[in-house]
């Protein structure tokens, strides 16, 4: 049996029957691109192409100095060299196509993305940068409001399942752990970049200093004319960092900014279409961490400010404009603001958010395994002319005339040991905040199945948990309300797998990962509505239990070519009949993506990308008065690019969603069509 037909042996016991056209065109597929990449090119280049090797990177989500291959959890590595092939100018291409990752984009180019992982709400995944974990605490809708450029990363790593007994508060269905700063040689960077819909993006970064001291400049700005109407948009990031190698221990500072400013048509409700938004967030952070023989200490402080102006109807030119008598007009028209019921409105929401934490965590490596530390100190506030108390406001402030604030203390304590080919891991945090006291356990073990540790057996199970976002908590406006009596959300977790490396030949090498994962929801936080009412409401959902399993496959050449399939099925215990899940209940029921990376003479690369998304649920359709359900997308994607003057000059091509199709990722929200961008890359040393 081959490995595409025990590939499609498993999908065809796990897609329904009516899908297996599907599944034999994907096989179609799939051969085609294996043949070109794998028995046209080898041949003809093994001997003219350096050995291309990945360097081992180290898991830093998990207790103690452990490699990807040793992890007791599913987790997926991205290096740069990835995002450079696919050309990629966001984090969300970045992070596209990793094994039970949604990615749910309300526009292009990065203006605004939400992560979902194995099914859990855009609220439920971490953000950790550098170490330090990010929060939103108005709305994880702007946890992606990063203050870097993908260019700057060196190292992307996906964990999926909970993991809040030792990362914290939102780590409940997932984290992303990324890693950027200054580079080790001087060299600089510019990027240009134009494409459809009038995009253009320019992109430049200085690394430079010592062997000890080193800095990095990188700023860039994106613009856009729209793909529909009221889906233009400008975006702007700007960032210092630095790192200090000293006797008394390593420093990392960095102080970075993104300012945002787009339509944003069918955003947070179809009722009202004609939105605009403009995010502004400042970013910083000092980190230290220092070694003394078997402890490895390590502290940071990080403070993040975001501005945010919200208009349910857009005040520009061509748009609404505010009248001398108080009244939004637009063409002549105010029927859509003064109708009956509809004199609420009073002009854009404005928020002020701003996080402050202080965390440190010590590893200790003993004679009975790693032994781990974690805190992390952090005060959330918001002021907010929606959002919030009186009581809470800012003293003097006649426009930001309410606010809240809360401190969320956590303490972390693992340990893990090993025994020959067995390793466990035994966890334990708390949480304690303004919604009381979480104690929250975890546990995993992993066996190897041979000595040499390239099969191995995982599993872990753990609880996890998040709070509500201010605006779960306070925001009633435009058909929007939330609940102050909302409870946090948890879940327990469990998850196993297998995971295995082969090598075939001295050409090719195969990885294979199997996992089967089950989420038990608790007070699980959603925005729903229900059938018969107009006004869609945050809740505390009954308990849902999701199940699901992933397949990984990645078959790579020494000279660079690989091709990688993954394959995610998800079930939930509940549907959203008669109501509107607009979170939780959407999720991806299967998803299966591919890549394929094809290295040609003349330092050509050309990557080929294919996802098959079937969404569960639907989304109410407020100008035909009906419910719409999820169509399943099948979306391609090429990418090819030229080195030149040995690697400092490139050039590249990339096409998305090829076929042109229509993409709702969420609800009325449409998506580009068929969008090509052409860049050139510029290096100096």
């Amino acid at each position: 049996m081959t490995i595409f037909q025990a590939f499609n042996l498993v999908l065809y016991r796990l897609i329904k029957p009516t899908n297996c056209a599907i599944i034999m065109k994907i096989n179609s597929i799939i051969l085609v691109v294996f043949k070109a990449i794998f028995f046209q090119s080898i041949t003809a280049q093994i001997d003219s192409l350096p050995y291309v090797s990945i360097p081992e990177v180290v898991v830093s989500t998990c207790t103690g100095d452990l490699s990807p291959k040793e992890a007791p959890r599913s987790i997926s590595i991205i290096l740069p060299q990835e995002i450079i092939n696919a050309a990629s100018i966001s984090l969300g291409e970045a992070l596209e196509g990793v094994a039970g990752f949604d990615l749910r984009e309300r526009g292009a180019f990065g203006i605004q993305t939400d992560l979902s992982i194995r099914g859990g709400s855009f609220e439920q995944t971490a953000l950790i940068i550098n170490g330090v974990r990010w929060s939103a605490p108005h709305t994880a809708h702007h946890l992606m409001d990063v203050t870097f450029d993908v260019e700057d990363i060196s190292r992307i790593e996906v964990l999926k399942g909970g993991s809040s007994p030792f990362l914290g508060t939102g780590a409940l269905s997932g984290t992303v752990s990324i890693f950027t700063g200054p580079g080790r040689e001087n060299k600089a960077f510019a990027s240009i970049k134009a494409g459809s819909f009038g995009m253009l993006r320019i992109k430049s970064t200085v690394d430079f200093g010592s062997q000890n001291y080193r800095h990095r400049f990188a700023v860039s700005r994106l613009s856009t004319t729209g793909y529909v109407e009221n889906t233009d948009a400008s975006m702007m990031i700007a960032s210092y960092s630095s790192s200090l190698i000293h006797e008394v221990g390593l420093f990392n500072f960095s102080i970075s900014s993104a300012n945002k400013a787009f339509g944003a048509q069918n955003f947070y409700t179809a009722s009202y279409p004609t939105q605009y938004e403009e995010t502004e967030t400042l970013q910083s952070q000092l980190a230290w961490e220092q070694s003394y023989g078997n402890l490895k200490l390590q502290g940071a402080f990080h403070i993040r400010n975001h501005n945010d102006v919200f208009e349910l109807f857009r005040e520009s030119d061509g748009f609404y404009e505010n009248t001398a008598d108080g009244f939004y007009v637009m063409n002549g028209d105010t029927a859509a603001l003064y109708a009956p019921g509809a004199s609420w409105y009073h002009g854009p929401n404005r928020h002020k958010s701003h996080t402050k934490a202080v965390s440190g965590s010590a590893v200790h490596d003993g004679s009975l395994g790693f032994t781990a530390f974690r805190f992390d100190i952090r005060n959330e506030s918001i002021f907010s002319n929606v959002l919030g108390t009186l009581e809470g406001a800012l003293e003097g402030d006649t426009v930001l005339t309410k606010g809240d604030s809360r401190t969320t203390n956590e303490l972390a304590i693992s340990h893990r040991f090993s025994a020959g080919r067995f390793a466990t891991t035994i966890t334990g945090g708390i949480i304690k905040g303004v919604f009381g006291t979480f104690i929250l356990p975890g546990a995993s073990l992993t066996m190897k199945l041979e000595d040499e540790g390239s099969a191995l057996l995982f599993g872990s199970a753990n609880r996890s948990m998040r709070q509500p976002s201010f605006t779960d908590l306070y925001y009633n406006i435009g058909g929007a309300q939330g609940s102050i009596d909302l409870q946090p959300e948890w879940s327990d977790n469990f998850e196993t797998g297998i995971r295995s490396a082969l090598e075939i030949n001295e050409i090719l090498s195969l990885s294979f990962e199997q996992a089967l994962f089950i989420r038990q929801g608790h007070n699980l936080i959603d925005w729903v509505r229900f059938s018969g009412e107009d006004t869609t409401r945050a809740t505390n959902l009954r308990e849902v239990t999701f199940t699901g399993m992933e397949t990984s496959l990645k078959l790579k050449s020494v000279n660079g070519n690989y091709i990688k399939a993954n394959y995610t099925s998800m079930k939930a215990s509940e549907s959203s009949s008669g109501f509107e899940s607009n979170y939780v209940l959407d999720f991806l029921k299967h998803q299966l993506n591919l890549r394929a990376l094809l290295v040609l003479r003349r330092e050509i690369n050309l990557t080929f990308r294919y996802s098959l998304q079937d969404r569960e649920g639907g989304y109410y359709n407020p100008v035909d008065e009906i419910e719409e359900e999820f169509v399943p997308l099948q979306l391609f994607g090429v990418s090819i690019s030229k080195n030149y003057m040995n690697g400092k000059l490139n050039t590249n091509l990339t096409v998305d969603n090829v076929l042109d199709i229509e993409v709702h990722d969420i609800g009325n929200v449409m998506l580009p069509g068929r969008m090509i961008k052409v860049g050139l890359n510029f290096a100096v040393d």
